[in-house]
């Protein structure tokens, strides 16, 4: 890594240790097989020859107690022809391999390339088989995973890091420990055999090929800086806000648990329930062989079916009633969505700016959307559409609405056996968000950053926002859950906690800390006062500037 005074260099050391794979058949192996051919025909025929005299002179002297041919026999044609023979070979020999040499280079590149590629490809495909695809994006850009925050016992959704610049901050080595092994306390599982998952080495190693393959460029690592530092102040700035949603979503939960119970009871009351649902599919008069066999039943008496889509016309009629303002409200469908419903809140704001949240009681479309798209009419056998407007065969509708049906029912009825645990855990949570509301440890003053680094506001602002923007994810707990699950910026997570003097204990000068963070650590490797270095501490050298690496340290060795 090297640095230019006041600046960032931009060059990057490029190398590639892929072993070569199987080899195709180029003109240098043509040239190699025809040359150890010939090899192989002279050897023979001197072997032959040797057989054939052989057994002209067996009961001669063996040829190697022969005396050779005498010198009036060798100054003769014959030995002008031996010489020649081998003049003209070497003569080959000498031009055949530096023309091998030559071509097998290439080939050996052109190899190499094509097992690249059949790594990225095959690397594309675990990508995708192992989900890394569902929490960092198809082009490795990063993006968020579903995860149980730990002090809270809330889902959050967990800011993932991005791929695509990865190998600007850590080296492939370090890189695969990730891969492999994890990273405990967040989303990331381990992958590896060697860590507890289902990754052959093979498997990781054409994963690691992938990731290269996205690899953006410096520029582009460069040009996410000013977004980052943009997102990150936003974020600080929306911090009430956001954390005031979170609550008045906490207890629209809450209120969701405590009607569990009577949702699940009126499923029971007006028979909407995947039992009776299948017993109507199958029974007499009410039955097809086609939608007794999707409940794993058989049908006995069938009833009549108009349109000939596998439901029979009374039982269509049982199940979603008729088609518009005729529509029964006694009908299964109808009573599912009058009764599997959420609370969704919506942020409101008055003429005075302020925001409130609204709270309305919906339709759960968003966790069971087909039990309200239900449409079934014994004279046509296609009455709903997918979303690029082509038709559904009724039979395939009921088979997935009975699929969400099953799913609220089972939910509702768990729900409603432990509505106790449920709710306190739901409580604690809420606990939690108001605490964190209270204390709104995201927030910063910018001025007193200004008055304890000595720089102006501005700079100030940008020093705090590159921090929450590299930096916090590891060295503030919390951060990447979220704005209400953010502790005191630089307590410490899987990095060093920051707070109460620690970086100017660690780096006796600013520009020593400053060289840390532009190369990272190393595994086993001294830094700072008594600093061992895990690895785990990313090179920041290649994606930021030394200008804002310094502000960065400026700040750190203030907190």
């Amino acid at each position: 890594m090297h640095l230019t005074a006041g600046s960032l260099v931009l060059a990057v050391a490029e190398g590639d240790s892929t072993p070569a794979g199987p080899a195709n058949v180029g003109l240098g192996a043509f040239v190699l097989i025809v040359v150890v051919s010939a090899f192989l025909i002279w050897v023979g025929y001197l072997i032959i020859s040797s057989r054939r005299v052989g057994k002209r002179k067996a009961e001669e002297t063996p040829p190697n107690l022969q005396p050779y041919l005498s010198d009036d026999q060798l100054e003769n044609n014959r030995l002008t022809k031996i010489l020649t023979s081998a003049v003209v070979a070497a003569g080959v020999l000498a031009l055949l391999i530096p023309v091998y040499y030559i071509i097998e280079s290439d080939r050996q590149a052109e190899a190499v390339e094509a097992q690249e590629e059949l790594y990225i490809e095959e690397g594309h495909k675990w990508y995708t088989a192992f989900e890394c695809v569902n929490c960092h994006g198809a082009d490795g850009g990063g993006g968020g995973a579903a995860y149980t925050e730990e002090r809270s016992g809330l889902e959050v959704s967990w800011a993932v890091p991005s791929l695509n610049d990865v190998f600007y901050r850590y080296n492939e080595e370090e890189v695969e420990f990730w891969v492999v092994y994890g990273r405990d306390g967040s989303p990331m599982p381990a992958n590896g055999l060697e860590g507890g998952g289902a990754m052959t080495s093979q498997e990781v190693d054409q994963v690691m090929a992938y990731i290269e393959s996205l690899e953006i460029s410096q520029d582009e690592a460069l040009a996410k800086i000013q977004p980052t530092v943009d997102n990150a102040l936003a974020r600080i700035a929306g911090g009430e806000e956001a954390v005031a949603l979170r609550i008045a979503a906490q207890r629209a939960e809450i209120a969701d648990l405590q009607d569990a119970p009577g949702q699940f009871a009126t499923l029971e009351q007006a028979g909407a329930t995947p039992t009776n649902i299948a017993f109507i599919l199958a029974g007499d008069g009410t039955c097809t062989n086609e939608s007794a066999a999707m409940v794993g039943s058989s049908c006995n008496q069938p009833g009549g079916d108009t349109d000939r889509d596998g439901i029979a016309d009374e039982a269509e009629r049982l199940i979603a009633g008729a088609v518009g303002e005729d529509r029964d409200p006694d009908s299964s469908a109808a009573i599912t969505a009058d009764t599997v419903v959420v609370r969704v809140v919506s942020p409101v704001e008055d003429d005075a700016g302020n925001i409130a949240y609204e709270v309305t009681t919906v339709p759960d479309v968003g966790t069971y959307p087909h039990l309200y798209d239900l449409h079934l009419d014994p004279g046509d056998a296609f009455t709903m559409t997918d979303a690029a407007g082509a038709a559904i065969a009724d039979l395939d509708s009921l088979d997935t609405w009975m699929n969400d049906l099953d799913a609220a029912h089972l939910t509702l009825g768990v729900v409603a056996e432990r509505q106790d645990v449920f709710l306190a855990g739901a409580e604690e949570g809420l606990e939690f968000l108001l605490d964190s509301q209270a204390a709104q440890l995201w927030t910063v003053d910018f001025d007193e950053v200004a008055a304890a680094t000595g720089l102006s506001r501005d700079d100030a602002e940008r020093a705090v926002g590159l921090f929450n923007g590299y930096c916090a994810r590891c060295h503030t707990a919390g951060y990447s859950a979220g704005v209400a699950f953010e502790q005191e910026a630089g307590s410490g997570a899987w990095g060093p906690s920051l707070v109460g003097g620690a970086s100017v204990s660690q780096f006796t000068t600013e520009d020593d800390q400053v060289k840390f963070i532009i190369e990272g650590s190393e595994l086993a490797t001294n830094y700072g006062v008594n600093g061992i270095g895990n690895g785990w501490m990313p090179a920041f050298g290649q994606i930021l500037s030394e200008e804002d690496i310094r502000l960065i340290v400026k700040y750190e060795r203030s907190m």
